[in-house]
């Protein structure tokens, strides 16, 4: 009954943003992300300790944490805003949103007819890249965290299937993408997050200890497919530039195990490099050393 109830509020969100003209829905969610922003202490600090962390502590100075803390805020923001209008804007006026950088890249490896895993990370306006990929390069299947709003959730699935995504939830994951790898299909996994060490695969992230998910090189080296990095940009409103990275280089020896960890290495070593290029744009919100420096967060 809770469930329905608060879908129908969902929805009638999503009624009162669809009807708001372009230019006050943008002042809408930007003015909920200054207001999250305000109030977020804690989300605040997570932001501040992963910088220091990432760049040092005097490698940033105050202004610049703000300013990135600001954007994380804004970024997320965007993230619920593109769920809305993924739902319901035509694939013409989305098209104008998108520009493509080093799109050769995929385009050969799919003439290749190869086996293609793309990775990226929390970074720039996610459920815009998702369309950009499925609607205008090639339909993808992709992992998504159920939640405990399974009615929302169908709502964003359907919305991100209509452009030619399939959808399989994290549960058991592996299993499924392994069988629609088998069969051709491409595969999208977003891999930037915490791990607990059990489960993950140690590697170097901004020179410091963290865990990964070692998912992507398993089934890279299992089906021989090719890892390709990508990444959105938020530019202008409503603005996006998608680019993809030189193909992540493939390691097959007898030590299975080994060539699973250095090629998690490559991987985590390349969403360091798309961070780099605007650190503003990643999800520094998330606890990503939380298996390696769990205290640095409860202080």
């Amino acid at each position: 009954m809770i469930d329905k109830f608060l879908y129908y509020i969902f929805l009638a969100f999503v009624f009162i943003i669809r009807v708001l003209p372009i230019s006050i829905r943008n002042l809408f969610f930007k003015s909920l992300a200054s207001l999250l922003y305000l109030f977020a202490f804690k989300t605040r600090k997570i932001i501040k300790i992963n910088l220091e962390l990432a760049f040092g502590k005097d490698g940033l100075t105050q202004k610049q944490i703000e300013s990135i803390s600001k954007y994380c805020f804004y970024n997320m923001s965007l993230w619920v805003k593109s769920s809305i209008e993924n739902s319901f804007l035509s694939k013409d006026i989305m098209k104008q949103r998108f520009q493509f950088e080093n799109r050769q890249i995929i385009d050969n490896v799919l003439a290749q007819n190869k086996k293609i895993i793309l990775i990226s990370a929390h970074f720039g306006n996610l459920e815009v890249l998702g369309y950009g990929l499925n609607a205008f390069v090639t339909p993808m299947v992709q992992v998504a965290r159920e939640s405990n709003f399974k009615l929302i959730d169908k709502f964003i699935t359907k919305s991100r299937e209509k452009v030619g995504a399939k959808i399989v939830y994290k549960d058991g994951a592996i299993r499924k993408l392994a069988k629609e790898l088998k069969q051709g299909k491409v595969l999208s996994l977003i891999i930037d997050q915490n791990i607990n060490y059990v489960e993950g695969t140690p590697v170097k992230f901004f020179d410091h200890d963290a865990h990964q998910t070692s998912g992507a090189a398993f089934l890279a080296r299992k089906f021989d497919a090719v890892v390709i990095p990508v990444a959105i940009f938020n530019q202008d409103i409503d603005k996006y530039k998608i680019k993809f990275y030189e193909p992540i280089k493939q390691i097959k020896t007898n030590n299975s195990k080994d060539d699973i960890q250095k090629m998690t290495q490559l991987q985590a070593n390349a969403i360091e490099t798309i961070i780099k290029e605007d650190p503003k744009q990643w999800f520094w919100c998330h606890k990503r050393w939380k298996s390696t420096y769990g205290n640095i967060y409860k202080k």
